[in-house]
């Protein structure tokens, strides 16, 4: 019984690790651009001839409260898009919004930064680009937030 359940465990081990291996093969992460600050601007990322433009309003970004999402992509062959925001320094939940196309190459959405109690958040704001080949193109951006 104890070698039964043991190999029970063992096989499920083993094929959880396989599954995510497999999945992180398809996944390209760009480099974070640490000059750009998005309270202030939108901020384009490239990689080679490809390039993603995020641009997320009002200006500086607000906590709490709405935001506008627009992706502006030149050179990839879009299946979808999402946004994911995610603390660094505290866990605040699942933020994953989809955006939707308006347009070619555009693409629009709201989502929201969590109202949190530490003063000063730091957040990685990720566009997750699926293409048609089935890679997913992970761009971070950096963002801090002061509670006021």
């Amino acid at each position: 019984m104890l070698i039964a359940g043991t190999a029970i465990i063992l096989g499920l081990l083993f094929g959880l690790s396989g599954c995510n291996q497999t999945e992180d093969a398809n996944i390209v992460t760009w480099p974070v651009d640490s000059n750009c600050n998005l309270h202030t601007e939108a901020c384009t990322a490239q990689m080679g001839e490809a390039e993603a433009t995020l641009k997320i309003s009002p200006h500086p970004l607000p906590i709490a409260r709405p935001l506008g999402i627009e992706v502006a992509v030149k050179h990839l062959e879009i299946e979808s898009i999402e946004l994911d925001i995610s603390g660094i320094n505290m866990y605040m939940g699942y933020n994953r919004v989809p955006l939707s196309a308006d347009g070619t190459n555009r693409y629009i959405g709201t989502s929201m930064l969590a109202f949190c109690t530490s003063q000063t958040m730091q957040w990685q704001i990720t566009l997750m680009i699926h293409q048609k080949d089935g890679t997913q193109i992970q761009i971070p951006y950096l963002l801090e937030t002061v509670n006021r």
